[in-house]
């Protein structure tokens, strides 16, 4: 049986537009193509604000923070998510007969480790299960009081508090692996680069040519990973065919266009040796 692994990422955003861009992207109130607009049903806030771009504007103001240091980290972004696999069979491309329980389990225990770990840091966790798997994004702020020099203390900005260093994001890793244990799901091997793409991008590409096929009105690709390689070979072949007919149906009509063209420098020719004929005086 194949192991499923927990994954956590953080991203830094360092500038209010950058969250906001990350609002909309969360809340589809911007073009997503990865995403399935028929399954928009399944995403859903499961705690703070809808909304994380106006929640951090309002937490900015309610601590009258107004300087901003260049190339400040303004806010995190955690995407948590898991092994594709740990919720479909990826032979058959089926979910789990278990896996709504599955899900419901990994979205409970994340929930908890989140607000055990950053409280009221977290602005907003909202679950997407529009795209090819499921996964759950996380805005947390870095807000935290200083004391200046002149001994004043006011709000300031402090993300390395939660991410300096490579330790510090070694711990957060060890300690979502622990929470999830109940779950069955694994830590990745410490150290590891490994991008998890080879299957969610498999995904991506039957999500794609499944609505390719809809809109050509041609058969729907198979849910199996090898016999996805031979509809996507057989496909190759039918463009392949098509081109040549285009290129067949071009060079046709450049030769029509060239004999035509020939065709008008003679008659042109031949009207000017008309006009010449017909203007000479008569004798």
């Amino acid at each position: 049986m194949s192991e499923h692994f927990g994954i956590l990422r953080v991203k830094k955003l360092k500038s209010k537009a950058e969250i906001a861009a990350m609002s909309e992207h969360w809340r589809r109130t911007k073009n997503t193509p990865n995403a399935n607009p028929n399954k928009k049903r399944l995403n859903r806030v499961i705690m703070g604000a809808e909304d994380p771009y106006q929640r951090f504007c309002e937490e900015i103001e309610q601590r009258e923070i107004t300087k901003f240091r260049k190339n400040g980290v303004f806010a995190l972004e955690l995407v948590l998510a898991f092994s594709p696999s740990y919720l479909k069979d990826l032979e058959t491309g089926r979910y789990r007969h278990d896996a709504k329980q599955r899900l419901n389990q990994w979205v409970l225990l994340t929930r908890n480790w989140l607000k055990a770990k950053f409280g009221d840091r977290i602005l907003s966790m909202h679950l997407h299960g529009d795209e090819s798997s499921y996964h759950c994004h996380v805005c947390l702020h870095v807000f935290e009081l200083k004391t200046r020099k002149s001994g004043k203390i006011e709000w300031g900005m402090n993300a390395r508090a939660i991410t300096g260093g490579a330790e510090k994001l070694r711990e957060l890793q060890d300690s979502y692996a622990i929470a999830l244990e109940p779950t069955g799901l694994k830590r990745g091997v410490r150290g590891s680069k490994a991008t998890h793409k080879k299957v969610s991008s498999f995904y991506g590409a039957l999500n794609e040519a499944q609505t390719l096929s809809s809109n050509l009105n041609i058969p729907s690709p198979p849910q199996k990973p090898i016999e996805f390689k031979k509809w996507q070979d057989n496909l190759s072949k039918v463009i392949a065919n098509l081109q040549n007919q285009q290129d067949f149906k071009v060079e046709k009509l450049e030769a029509m266009v060239d004999e035509l063209s020939a065709t008008n420098a003679k008659l042109q020719q031949r009207l000017e040796r008309y006009e010449r004929s017909y203007n000479r005086p008569s004798r």
